[in-house]
């Protein structure tokens, strides 16, 4: 558990045809299609581990103790880092004239002061802070930000980093790649004084990490990954190659694959339950419990709060386990956040994934010029979402989230969400879980892993008869367009029989 800080029809296409029953874990049907599934496994690996064209050596793990469409946003980039990027550095001191990352640097950290440009990530985007700029301070973007240096970690594995005296900042990450780093155990290597900058606030607001291209004395190329602290007092600097950077990332999606799962984000509030109070139609009224019987919990916080559950939730996660990696988003704080999930999930054995509580960016955003902007993101939970190669897991291809407000997401993510609503002509509140969710749910799970199975054979196909295969892999979010265009297609038959 991860807590917060830290495509298109043709008519030969078949028909989609209701289920007679409700799938189960144990429905034989379902049971043999996931045993050949699981017998193609270890073929699969194969084909995964070859779609990773980097050495795969582990990183240092050494323990840490560092802790949308947002405007400093950065996609990841697939490929070999040649050193044609160690002009990225943006300086022009040589090999010769550089201190280097060494035992003797330690001592004397504060003697390293570098300078960070910012115009890359700031052209044409101011930040998203409210602080007024008068027109002297709009020339800070055209400054470079110095950074104050408090301390610096060598150890023997580190390279022999060139410490220059000018770096362009490349661009940010959203918090999913942190979270990946966090994981791995990656030690941060500078402790930076944070810096009084709007740039610098927008990544702290957004829970996001900057980076910078370094280069070592023999011109190979790593990353410094800066991540702002907590109490916003300090600036980690985490030190990696960039090969290791997508190596761990595409690792995250293959151990996916290899379960034989797909990611699958839950909201709490209005989506699986309703909080208990008064004074707004999105609580349960006092009066009202009665009606709800055993469907009452209480969270063991100190205000003993109380939450509606909506109906038959346990059986819908106990199901929904065995095919999916459940995590959660909500903009609720993380404390509640965890306690929500306590109800839910009481032996934490059904929500595995990341317990992600977005209220940070939701407050940071609400006080900013942009206050309509969605503080949600999926690449916050899940970092491969901004690969751009067109591999396997991809940009959106995989998660689907089960949410009643769309937009509390960005626009290009509206795809992944299945939307859900209060049961109509009801007096009570509930979200029906079953059987159209369950349903799709399970549609979606057993097509796509049909289609990666078929993609894989295709693939090793080619590659015995000495040819390419350009088959794109497949995608979840395809998967579920699909079945929506073929449910409307069948209902429009049946309309006009």
């Amino acid at each position: 558990m991860l807590i917060g800080d830290i495509q298109s029809s043709s008519s030969s296409e078949p028909s989609y045809n209701l289920p007679t029953h409700t799938p189960t874990p144990l429905d034989p049907k379902m049971l043999a299609d996931k045993t050949t599934l699981i017998l193609l496994g270890g073929g699969l690996q194969a084909c995964l581990n070859k779609s990773v064209h980097f050495p795969r050596t582990a990183p240092s793990s050494h323990s840490t103790s560092g802790n949308n469409s947002n405007n400093n946003d950065t996609s990841f980039h697939l490929g070999t880092t040649s050193n044609n990027a160690l002009a990225a550095t943006g300086s022009l001191s040589t090999s010769a004239t550089c201190p280097k990352l060494s035992p003797e640097i330690i001592d004397h950290p504060h003697l390293w002061r570098p300078k960070l440009c910012l115009q890359q990530v700031t052209k044409n985007k101011p930040p998203m802070s409210r602080r007024p700029l008068s027109q002297q301070q709009q020339s800070l973007f055209d400054q470079p930000v110095e950074l104050i240096t408090h301390k610096i970690d060598y150890r023997p594995s580190d390279p022999r980093l060139l410490l220059e005296d000018r770096y362009d900042v490349q661009g940010s990450y959203s918090r999913g790649l942190f979270v990946l780093m966090a994981k791995r155990n990656i030690p941060h290597n500078f402790v930076f004084h944070y810096p009084d900058h709007p740039w610098f606030e927008d990544l702290y607001g957004l829970r996001k990490s900057a980076y910078i291209a370094c280069r070592t004395e023999d011109e190979i190329l790593w990353e410094v990954h800066l991540k702002p602290s907590r109490d916003r007092q300090w600036l980690f600097g985490y030190l990696i190659k960039h090969d290791d950077v997508m190596r761990i990332v595409k690792e995250s999606m293959d151990e996916l694959m290899m379960q034989r799962k797909l990611p699958l984000v839950l909201d709490l509030d209005d989506t699986l339950v309703r909080l208990v109070g008064e004074g707004s139609d999105r609580f349960v009224p006092e009066r009202d419990l009665p009606k709800y019987g055993n469907r009452v919990a209480t969270l063991n916080d100190k205000d003993k709060r109380r939450v509606v559950l909506t109906e038959r939730v346990h059986e819908f996660l106990e199901w929904a386990q065995n095919f999916y990696d459940i995590s959660v988003c909500s903009l609720g704080d993380q404390y509640y956040v965890e306690n929500v999930v306590d109800v839910l999930d009481p032996q934490h054995t059904r929500i595995r994934g990341i317990l992600y509580s977005a209220r940070s960016e939701h407050d940071y955003i609400k006080r900013s010029h942009e206050p309509g902007r969605p503080p949600k993101d999926l690449l916050a939970l899940f970092s491969f979402c901004a690969l751009k190669d067109k591999s396997l897991g991809s940009s959106l291809t995989l998660p689907l989230i089960l949410d009643d407000e769309t937009r509390m997401w960005p626009v290009e993510q509206h795809d992944n969400i299945i939307e859900v609503k209060q049961q109509a002509n009801s007096d009570t509140w509930n979200v029906s879980l079953f059987p159209v969710i369950q349903e799709t749910l399970a549609h979606v799970h057993m097509e796509f892993f049909r289609q990666l199975d078929t993609w894989y054979h295709k693939h090793l196909e080619a590659e015995q008869n000495g040819t390419i295969c350009s088959r794109e892999p497949p995608s979840a979010v395809g998967v579920y367009k699909t079945y929506l265009r073929h449910m409307l297609r069948d209902m429009i038959t049946k309309v006009h029989q």
